[in-house]
């Protein structure tokens, strides 16, 4: 079965669809702006997916680390088995006892569904299926997926995107916590508020029965509300988040309707920025403060905690401890991005026989631009030996932070790949 065009005149639900019915096996391939993905199928079902810009298994660790289930040490273990036995790495998490089988089960099949789902978001596109009488895949830790099963989800997805993006604007975008006086309650999904999406203006409903002072919310979308300090972007929270993509901008989404939350915007965005950052105490210990000012701080702070959504007497959490929080969010991002340029560079490597002179070599064939740098905007540093190589990560006030350091060493040997580039005959050095 020959079948290729463009996404303008044959759907992707329709080719799923079509896939699905006849019970094809064979790669798809999907060429868009920004990215290439293939999804691999066998009698009709889904058996793999993966991303040019989110490889999948580059991609694994992270899922697994934002699933709870590995530590950074352990993934950081894992990969340099890996790299000494050339293995898989979902073979050595296993073999070793790191995590079990069924976990990693679990998170191949969410990494091969959260490609594929991005997939419902390309407005254009080309596409191609190629037939073959058999595959290879991962038969110990894939378990095939029904086409229909993504189709139905994937046309969720397809409705409601574009409701939710008319407030998620941008992954730039930044939100804080809004006070509230009415009491949050954390329940299970089935009986959490619903918001409506049939409508551009999406209301919050209140399940029958619920008390009308309450506000009740999903253990998801909590863990979103968690994540949400005043500074930190969109594009950070979905990094960091143990959801996918999509469901994470929902959770925001619904937070936003709900009222709970608000985007921080121009000289407001500055001042959370501001406060969250260290203060000089010698500064404001020589600053003289005037009585009245002070008498009020004290009755907008009294009020602060009375009007406090949750029992400030039980569950206040000192001013420190939040900052605390903030720093370990975007520290746990900055060990992210150092792994996948650790991962890039060593890509680098095994297609040019050296290292890269500069990070920015990597970009961005091997690494995402926008991966060179911190939370915070700094650049990582990088210096290179004849065998190992070091990339520095920084604190917030650009010092070198000794949690943030990745030393590894490497072999050094010529090119055994093929070009990066596909649409070039040899390969080239990007400047």
């Amino acid at each position: 079965m020959a079948l290729e065009g463009t996404l303008r005149d044959f759907s992707l639900a329709d080719i799923f669809q079509l896939i699905g019915l006849q019970r094809k096996t064979g790669v798809l391939t999907l060429r868009g702006k920004d990215d290439t993905v293939t999804v691999t199928f066998l009698d009709g079902k889904v058996v793999g997916a993966d991303s040019l810009n989110r490889r999948l298994e580059t991609r694994l660790g992270s899922v697994l680390i934002k699933s709870g289930v590995l530590t950074q040490d352990q993934l950081n273990r894992a990969l340099e088995i890996q790299k000494e036995t050339l293995q898989r790495l979902g073979f050595v998490l296993t073999h070793y006892g790191i995590i079990s089988a069924d976990s990693l089960k679990q998170a191949i099949q969410l990494q091969i569904l959260q490609i594929v789902y991005r997939l419902f978001r390309w407005k254009d596109g080309d596409y191609h299926f190629s037939q073959e009488t058999t595959i290879e895949y991962d038969r110990d830790n894939v378990v095939p997926i029904t086409a229909e099963s993504i189709l139905m989800e994937g046309a969720r997805m397809i409705d409601e995107w574009p409701i939710i993006e008319k407030r998620i604007r941008s992954y730039d975008m930044v939100f804080r916590r809004k006070l509230t006086d009415q009491e949050i309650v954390v329940v299970g999904a089935d009986q959490a508020d619903e918001v409506d999406f049939d409508s551009d203006t999406a209301s919050r409903k209140k399940k029958s029965g619920g008390a009308s002072d309450k506000i009740r919310i999903s253990e998801d979308e909590k863990h979103i509300y968690d994540l949400v300090d005043g500074t930190i972007t969109v594009g950070d929270i979905v990094e960091v988040s143990k959801l996918s993509e999509f469901d994470t901008n929902k959770a925001l989404y619904e937070l936003l309707t709900r009222d709970l939350i608000e985007e921080v915007r121009g000289k407001k965005a500055q001042a959370v920025v501001e406060q969250a950052a260290p203060v000089d105490e010698t500064e404001v210990a020589e600053t003289p403060v005037p009585l009245p000012l002070v008498i009020i701080l004290g009755v907008v702070a009294i009020l602060s905690l009375v009007t406090s959504f949750k029992n400030p007497l039980n569950q206040f959490t000192p001013f420190r401890r939040q900052l605390s929080s903030i720093g370990e969010t975007r520290k746990a991002i900055s060990l992210q991005r150092m792994e996948a340029i650790a991962q890039g560079i060593e890509k680098y490597n095994a297609v040019n026989g050296h290292l890269p002179d500069r990070l920015q070599d990597l970009a961005p064939y091997f690494v995402d631009a926008s991966m060179l740098a911190d939370p915070w905007g700094n650049a990582y540093k990088y210096l290179q030996r004849p065998d190992r190589y070091l990339v520095i990560g920084f604190s917030p006030d650009g010092k070198v932070d000794t949690d943030l350091l990745l030393s590894r060493t490497i072999d050094i040997g010529p090119s055994t790949t093929t070009p990066v580039n596909p649409n070039q005959g040899k390969l080239q050095l990007i400047d």
